[in-house]
């Protein structure tokens, strides 16, 4: 290993994704980076997967193959042997771009007091072909907190070793919004930087967990909503903390909507309108508009009314 560089521990989660595994892999030792460690961590699987890893033991820091408590668990695993100055994960049916590792490496080298790095991520299919489409935005935690929304691409995100000794690693009761969560924890007491370029790409098909669960993301930002505003050291105003569970419960409402379950999507609105009748923006004010079209046009009125009536003092 070339020392020069700094060290990057990259950890790979997977379970039964043998038809996508051998290229995660490949996208990973192929950067060509010389100061590398990478660590596969599979849950036992039953296809193809073992014998794949095998194929490249030789130039894997380490490998496993037995039963886990899942993905979160999975991945704290390789972290906690990781000796890198930066740490990542890359499921098994992403890849890196080329070259994402040397232009990781080129911001860490200018400024080594960053929590994490992240870039963007083009979304791509079952087959590998693009998507056209692309997702990651800069990170700022009130915004992230206040709109419970995700603006970080996890696999092109490379996080302080360092910070991640001092936050804490993933939440293992978290299985949809372990990666928000973190970015949260981080984003509270460490600045982050954006880079605008693809670093990933992140494969968007039927049978991935977003497809599969992502209703549960909606109760799990909520916890994590929950606990962020009981957090006496973030000093979070009044104002903060109702919008953070307003947008929270707004997200279940949002999402439980989508799954059909409507009983529970007008409970968790109900919640959002108590606490911020006039959160603006995100997926709260468009479940509003659905689901309480009469009430959302009420208080948009008296809000114009009360602007107008402000105006003319």
């Amino acid at each position: 290993m070339d020392d020069s560089f700094p060290r990057i521990s990259i950890v790979t989660p997977s379970y039964n994704q043998g038809q996508f595994l051998e290229e995660t892999i490949l996208s990973v030792l192929n950067q060509g980076y010389p100061n590398l460690e990478y660590f596969v961590m599979d849950g036992g699987s039953t296809d193809n997967s073992v014998e794949i890893i095998q194929k490249y033991a030789s130039r894997l820091t380490y490998w496993e193959s037995k039963p886990d408590r899942g993905q979160s668990h999975a991945i704290n695993k390789g972290f906690k042997m990781a000796t890198g100055e930066l740490v990542a994960w890359v499921n098994s049916d992403d890849l890196l771009c080329p070259d994402a590792l040397y232009e990781i490496a080129k911001v860490w080298l200018e400024d080594t007091t960053i929590g994490f790095i992240h870039g963007t991520s083009e979304l791509i299919d079952e087959s590998g072909e693009s998507k056209g489409k692309t997702f990651g935005s800069r990170f700022d935690f009130f915004e992230s907190l206040t709109t419970s929304r995700n603006t970080v691409a996890q696999p092109s995100t490379f996080i302080s070793r360092l910070c991640l000794s001092d936050v804490g690693i993933l939440d293992e009761n978290l299985h949809m919004s372990m990666d928000w969560d973190l970015w949260l924890r981080i984003g509270a007491k460490y600045k982050t930087t954006f880079i605008p370029k693809v670093l990933s790409k992140t494969r968007h098909w039927p049978n991935t967990k977003t497809n599969t669960q992502l209703a549960k993301s909606g109760s799990e930002h909520l916890l994590i909503a929950k606990k962020l505003a009981k957090d006496k050291n973030l000093h979070l105003t009044q104002e903060v903390k109702r919008k953070t569970l307003a947008a929270a419960y707004g997200k279940q409402a949002f999402l439980d909507y989508q799954s059909q379950n409507r009983l529970s999507s007008k409970a968790a609105l109900v919640k959002s309108l108590l606490y911020s009748p006039e959160l603006k923006g995100g997926d709260a004010r468009a479940i509003r508009k659905k689901i309480f079209p009469v009430y959302y046009f009420i208080t948009q009125k008296l809000k114009n009314l009360k602007q107008r009536l402000s105006s003319m003092l």
